[in-house]
């Protein structure tokens, strides 16, 4: 998995924000989610209100973190895998406030 590759995927899931029906879900929300990949360079995703700007490498204080592999992010995001089948089976470590995952879950989906 290239990071170009990566990068792609996490995009589309951070596109949907651009939709009125996320767009309102995600009025107020501004938390920090730190991507930590096994297999590759690390991410972190800045949401602020509706919006949400790709960073590279470490957040200082990410209010989640996320550790896992590129290719389970790509199969989550292609529809493969589920979020919830991937936690469930050790593929995700989470960690952070479990109402923020659930949130986050709906742009996985």
């Amino acid at each position: 998995m290239t990071d170009e590759e990566l990068l792609v995927g996490i995009k589309k899931m951070v596109s949907k924000l651009e939709d009125p029906a996320y767009k309102e879900r995600f009025k107020g929300y501004k938390k920090t989610l730190q991507f930590n990949f096994t297999d590759t360079n690390n991410y972190y995703l800045v949401f602020d209100e509706d919006k949400c700007e790709i960073k590279d490498g470490e957040a200082e204080e990410p209010d989640m973190t996320i550790k896992t592999s590129s290719d389970v992010i790509i199969d989550i995001m292609d529809r493969e895998l589920s979020p919830t089948k991937a936690f469930m089976g050790g593929k995700i470590k989470a960690k952070g406030p479990m109402k923020d995952m659930l949130k986050l879950q709906m742009l996985m989906k």
